[in-house]
């Protein structure tokens, strides 16, 4: 999803009878096309008043014409600390949907209980399990995205690449940290545009001198003109012809009116900062305003009358436009709005502080209103109750309090601060915040522990060399050096410097004294340094330490410990293991709440679905995740899941799309240009090159042990194809030395390689057997087709063909139709098989009848219809009765 931004589309807020530019209609054009494709993210932005609200209301009800369920929700002036605030403000207008029923309760209650510190599922997680299970599409609307708290954004990135039938909008004043397929910047009206405005609302054609003045007052901007307009009719400057409301006058003289109304409105206007106002709340806006109840509705009554105050859902009202509110909250002296915000702080005290986001909405007041002492008493409760499952929430309201607090103090408040936004998949964030604290922290644990995360964050936003450099500049203060020295390796590793190896020496001698908080950190780091260096049995030596330590390690550092457990197994080529460890982490990431930090568990699934030979799948999700981690800042992660993404291209032959993305350069560090030069190297290979692929191996071969076993079975293959056996065995020799202390995946690319060479038919079978046990399709594919071409056998190449049909991996689907050509040998009638008409034939032979595929697919009944005829044609099969005995004989 590339947000595109678009230049600025004039948009008039204009009431219905007013002239509609041709630049709207395009807009709204445009929109409706986008709006047949979802999922789809759309961010109106621009200035205050220019129209971006009334652009997301008519998209709003377009979306509603073309069937979509629209949810609409607003982001609030003090929202940024109130976790999942906008969130739940718009999922809250499900509760008039029969189909929501009991899950929307149970989802509105996990984010209130997350608000609060609660463990439970992520809402994240439950909003897209909710939407994704009910009918038909949805519109999730959000206005004034700029003032959302982080971990709704964070959340409204995440929906669309999980839920197939959404369209997330939102308006804001400056685009948030949040990933957008259409993105529109509304710009100011031309003069023109404002003729027509003003010529819309007075009923007649204005003079030329009133429309320049009010385009200049106006600078552009469609509220402010229309409030110019309406400002001039009531002093009686310029006549209307049709009757006009009364709002613009009364906002100019709105501090005229009686003190009730003026009270009432300015505490009003206070309350809306973090919620709309209830008519259950005007006892309090009126007890904070010093009125009685009968001057309050009075007052309340008024300014309904009046337009200032509208209707928004249910008991709920609040202010026609955002700017009517800037203005009453601004005519607020500093003195008076610090009293408002702290008796609205009393009062929500006295009401109670438990079972709703209130006591995130209490500290929001009381920081506004309190004293130095009970506004930082505040912050640090709301930051404490957040920090386990809004850790960006927590991450507001650390940093607001370290402001506050004394110079001791700020340190530790900025550490907690670093170590909330890394949670939270902020490495930018965390590595500013933390570098802060390391300033202004003396030598320590606790300084030691935001050393590292720090590290981590500058490895994780591909900056290698400075995370080196930290970890060398705060290595004297460590009081235990273990887990930065296993840093310093790793990173060091990755650059191919020399130093790694003494790193990382010193790192395995300093495990014994390292304290278990840091053991996680350290043995995932030397576990990952070993598996790059090709040394597997030391990788296993530091998995099993940390597995073993983790199992003492509170529910956080477990979950971290498993994650990257099984990120190095997956990476290593062992399916199985990395299932089991994810099931496990899956259990704890249900009670805590967060989870794959860094991007670490995407890159992981990425490589699960790869080796499983999901392959569709793994790249519908590469595709999403690494925006999302490119526009987290999170380089290291989002290149290496493109690295996956590429090397499934490459294996179905898509040589275009793969070439696109490999013009992108990669992160600078050994390890990804070597691997980058491999991949480009297949490319060029496939394509016919030798000389370019011959030239590319050489450069990956200057690359770290682990890319050089790749390297090496590629240029197995090259010499193989190429009819060169003699250099072929010799690359797969190479191969097997240097592969037999490598990864499993590894030793599987030296079996291959040297069954095929030296036609070593039992290390082939050995391949196949370790390959169906693990459940590595690919693998077993390659297994299958070197064994039937060694033996002649068609039932090997028959199932090797089938199994890289159904992959996708139409090069080698080819190569084993050719070896069984060599063979003279029928091919397979399943070679021209789509994976849809593989679909089709799965539920045939699973005894469903055509309505029931159609329902299944989603097709039309003359869709699957077609689907059989062309399976038909293809497989020489005559019945659906052949077609599932085929099917059950392995030849589809």
């Amino acid at each position: 999803m590339a947000g595109s931004e678009e230049a600025p589309l004039p948009f008039p807020g204009s009431p219905a009878d007013a002239a509609e530019p041709v630049d709207r209609l395009a807009v709204l054009r445009r929109l409706a096309a986008a709006l047949l494709h979802p999922p789809l993210t759309v961010l109106f932005h621009g200035e205050a008043g220019i129209g971006k609200s009334h652009l997301l209301a008519e998209t709003e009800a377009l979306a509603a014409t073309m069937g979509y369920r629209v949810l609409h929700g607003q982001a609030r002036d003090f929202g940024s600390g109130l976790a999942y605030a906008s969130l739940a403000d718009a999922l809250g207008t499900l509760r008039t949907d029969p189909a929501a029923g009991e899950p929307l309760g149970e989802l509105l209650d996990a984010i209130d209980q997350a608000a609060l510190g609660a463990t439970g599922a992520a809402p994240a997680v439950r909003t897209a399990n909710l939407l994704e299970a009910l009918p038909g599409r949805t519109f999730l609307a959000i206005d004034d995205l700029h003032l959302a708290d982080a971990d709704t954004l964070s959340a409204l990135s995440y929906l669309p690449r999980r839920v197939r039938g959404l369209v997330v909008a939102g308006t804001a004043r400056r685009p948030p940290a949040m990933d957008a397929d259409l993105a529109i910047r509304l710009g100011p009206l031309s003069r023109e545009e404002v003729a027509a405005l003003v010529t819309g609302l007075l009923g007649r054609t204005p003079s030329e001198a009133t429309v320049r003045r009010i385009h200049e007052e106006s600078r552009g901007n469609p509220w402010f003109a229309r409030e110019a307009v309406l400002t001039l009719v009531q002093g009686g400057a310029v006549q209307a012809a049709v009757p006009v409301p009364r709002r613009g006058a009364l906002l100019s003289r709105l501090f005229q009116r009686d003190q009730g109304g003026r009270g009432l409105a300015r505490v009003l206007a206070a309350l809306r900062r973090t919620r709309p106002a209830g008519l259950a709340d005007l006892p309090v806006l009126a007890e904070v305003a010093g009125l009685d109840a009968a001057e309050a509705e009075r007052a309340f009554d008024g300014l309904i009358r009046d337009g200032l105050v509208l209707p928004a859902g249910g008991d709920a009202y609040d202010f026609a436009h955002p700017l009517v509110a800037e203005a009453l909250y601004a005519d607020l002296g500093p003195a008076e709005r610090r009293r408002v915000h702290a008796r609205i702080a009393d009062l929500l005290r006295d009401r109670g502080l438990d079972g709703t986001r209130t006591v995130l909405e209490w500290a929001t007041h009381v920081a506004e209103g309190g004293s130095g002492a009970e506004a930082l008493t505040a912050m640090l409760r709301a930051a404490e109750t957040t920090r386990w499952t809004a850790p960006l929430s927590a991450a507001h309201w650390y940093g607001r309090a370290a402001e506050l607090a004394p110079p001791e103090e700020a340190g530790v408040l900025l550490s907690r601060q670093t170590l909330s936004y890394w949670k939270g998949s902020r490495p930018a964030d965390a590595l500013r915040a933390g570098r802060a604290a390391l300033a202004v922290l003396t030598p320590g644990r606790r300084h030691t522990r935001t050393a590292q995360t720090v590290v981590n964050a500058a490895h994780a936003m591909g900056r290698y060399e400075l995370a080196v450099s930290i970890a060398a500049e705060q290595l004297p203060h460590a009081d235990d050096p273990t887990a930065l020295l296993a840093q310093q390796a790793v990173i060091g590793t990755q650059l191919g410097l020399d130093s790694a190896d003494a790193a990382a020496g010193a790192a395995w001698r300093a495990l014994p004294g390292c304290p278990p908080q840091d053991l996680v950190i350290a043995l995932s780091a030397l576990a990952g340094d070993a598996i790059i260096k090709g040394r597997w049995a030391r990788t296993e030596r530091a998995l099993t330490a940390l597995l073993s330590a983790s199992a003492a390690l509170p529910p956080a550092g477990r979950l971290a410990a498993l994650e990257s457990a099984a990120h190095i197994l997956a990476s290593a080529g062992a399916r199985t293991r990395a299932l089991d460890l994810l099931s496990q982490a899956e259990q704890i990431y249900r009670g805590l709440g967060w989870r794959d930090i860094a991007g670490q568990h995407a890159r992981t699934m990425a490589v699960v679905r790869r080796l499983g030979g999901e392959w569709e799948h793994a790249l519908r999700e590469i595709r999403s995740d690494a925006l999302a981690l490119t526009e987290a800042g999170l380089w290291e992660n989002a290149a290496l899941l493109r690295n996956i993404e590429v090397d499934i291209l490459l294996d179905q032959g898509r040589y275009d799309e793969a070439g696109r993305l490999l013009d992108d350069p990669p992160p600078n560090c050994v390890l990804q240009r070597s691997l980058r030069a491999l991949f480009k190297a297949r490319r060029a290979l496939a394509l016919g090159d030798r000389a370019a692929a011959a030239r590319l191996l050489d450069e990956a071969a200057a690359g770290p042990p682990d890319v050089r076993h790749r390297e090496l079975a590629v240029r197995v293959n090259m010499h193989v194809t190429g009819g060169d056996l003699a250099a072929a065995r010799a690359a797969a020799a190479d191969l097997a030395q240097a592969a037999g202390t490598g990864t499993p995946r590894a030793r599987m690319s030296a079996d291959l390689a040297m069954a095929m060479t030296f036609g070593d038919a039992a290390r082939a079978e050995g391949a196949l057997e370790a390959a169906r046990a693990d459940g590595l399709r690919f693998e077993e594919g390659k297994a299958r087709l070197v064994l039937g071409a060694l033996a002649g056998d068609g039932a090997q190449l028959t199932r090797a063909q089938a199994i890289f049909a159904d992959l996708g991996a139409v090069p080698w689907r080819d190569r084993a139709g050719r070896a069984l050509a060599s063979a003279g040998l029928a091919p397979s009638p399943a070679a021209g098989l789509t994976p849809a008409e593989r679909r089709v034939i799965e539920l045939v032979a699973a005894g469903m009848s055509n309505p029931q595929i159609a329902g299944e697919l989603h097709y039309s009944r003359k869709t699957v219809e077609v689907y059989l005829s062309r399976v038909y044609a293809k497989t020489g099969l005559r019945s659906r009765v052949e077609l599932a005995l085929a099917h059950e004989r392995g030849e589809l």
